[in-house]
């Protein structure tokens, strides 16, 4: 006897039907009437008679990609075997270092614009704490990284180009590891900066160098200065930050773009679109940001629901340009290469982050308050041994019970923990930003590979 497995969702629409296994990311195409036939059968068990003579051929597909089970399968089996891989699955293959937390914008819906620790002072990183850095990310990844040789260090803040000393001393570190064995020769810097700061000198500099930059800049000016603010009087952030990508280009830097989906840059999208397509002239990356959670900055349930559909609307166009949109082509590679996004973030074991004082955390959304932080660069310790990502290991949709019924569970990653903590005080909750994005990423998936299909 046979039964539908727990883990089947159904997706109807015209004459077509597909089902989606969510933890093996299988799809079966089926005619309407095979549709039918499942959805009214329920969750029953039937002979495989039953079922030979009502979905004919498509039976032993069924089966082995795991959509019938036999009526003894132990479906909470099946989901505690993708936990146990998610559990060694966690190599820690980026460091963020933090070489300030001060920074020459206050951009409204900024997560480190929010409250922080009454103590706190904004600082620059000195070179000995650089260089300790950069050692601990080697002798961590050396014994909890995982065999891919492309390591990421992102030099970030605050506004990184405050402290270009920082910068530089990075810049020589890494080549003396690289040098000396200590980190592979594939290991990669990357800039995260607003670009204000970023003159033809430094600019040639970092090409020379090799180094990479992502700039943020949400749309046209109108959008982009609406929330980005800068610090310094008569200072335009989108003169400053497109002179910076412009500039970037120029003089070959491997250069990308973060743009945040602003209420009003989800009102305007087309002209946005317009804007980085035909008026940027944008040729490689560009990842699009729904809100974090900041008070300055209230949006309701309907700008999640616009903001996933922005995102489609991106990718759709940008592909025929040969776009990379960092944010769908996750899903896009998880969707086709039948690998579930355990996490979307690091939080739970893929990154450390390093403050200005060279304390050891597992997000920047905490560097103010120095939460979960845990240990030094200046000292030998051992800051995972000691449980820095302890507390995070398990964050996941796949350990969330309320996901497990989603049918997008397997290419979701769960969002942002820190900012449902912050939000919600429990990291535990969901972040239901990120709920329309993951379903109707899903839907899209399904649906374009089943036109590909029949096409």
């Amino acid at each position: 006897m046979y039964r539908l497995s727990t883990w089947v969702h159904y997706f109807f629409r015209e004459e077509t039907a597909a089902l989606y296994h969510a933890l093996t990311m299988e799809v079966a195409y089926l005619s309407r009437v095979v549709g039918e036939v499942i959805r009214e059968a329920g969750n029953a068990a039937r002979s495989e008679a039953d079922w030979r003579e009502e979905v004919g051929e498509t039976f032993p597909r069924l089966i082995e990609q795991g959509l019938l089970v036999t009526l003894d399968h132990d479906d909470q089996a099946e989901l505690e075997k993708w936990q146990v891989m998610l559990a060694a699955h966690q190599p820690l293959d980026v460091m963020y270092l933090l070489v300030t937390d001060g920074c020459n914008l206050r951009c409204t819906y900024c997560f480190e614009e929010s409250p922080g620790a009454p103590q706190f002072r904004a600082r620059h990183m000195n070179e000995a704490t650089v260089a300790a850095a950069i050692d601990t990310f080697a002798r961590l990844t050396r014994q909890y990284g995982s065999t891919n040789p492309e390591k990421l260090i992102q030099l970030y803040g605050g506004e990184p180009l405050m402290n270009k000393k920082a910068i530089r001393w990075a810049v020589s570190r890494l080549a003396e590891c690289k040098a000396s064995g200590a980190l592979p020769s594939e290991t990669k810097l990357v800039i995260l900066t607003n670009g204000l700061l970023l003159d033809e000198e430094f600019a040639r500099y970092l090409a020379a160098e090799k180094v990479a930059l992502g700039i943020s800049l949400d749309g046209p000016a109108l959008y982009t200065n609406q929330f980005r603010i800068a610090k310094k009087d008569g200072v335009d952030t989108f003169v400053s930050a497109r002179r910076a990508y412009e500039l970037a280009r120029s003089v070959g830097i491997e250069v990308g773009l973060s743009a945040t989906l602003t209420p009003d840059v989800v009102a305007h999208f087309d002209e946005v679109l317009d804007f980085f397509i035909n008026d940027l002239r944008v040729e490689s990356g560009i990842n699009f940001n729904i809100l974090h959670f900041s008070p300055a900055v209230p949006v309701d349930d309907e700008y999640y629901e616009c903001a996933a559909d922005c995102i489609l609307q991106a990718f759709e166009r940008f592909r025929d340009l040969g776009i990379y949109e960092e944010r769908m082509m996750r899903k896009v590679q998880s969707f086709a290469d039948q690998d579930p996004i355990f996490v979307d973030c690091g939080v739970s074991g893929n990154q450390i982050i390093v403050a200005p004082d060279g304390a050891i955390g597992v997000c920047q959304d905490f560097v103010k308050s120095r939460t979960y932080f845990r240990g030094s660069v200046h000292d030998d310790s051992d800051p995972v041994a000691a449980g820095l990502h302890a507390e995070w290991r398990t964050r996941s949709p796949f350990y969330m019970k309320e996901c497990h019924g989603c049918p997008a569970l397997a290419i979701c990653g769960g969002g942002c923990p820190a900012s449902v903590e912050l939000s919600t005080g429990n990291r535990w909750n969901i972040d239901r930003r990120i709920c329309p994005h993951s379903r109707k990423s899903l839907e899209w998936l399904i649906w374009q590979t089943y036109a590909e299909t029949v096409a």
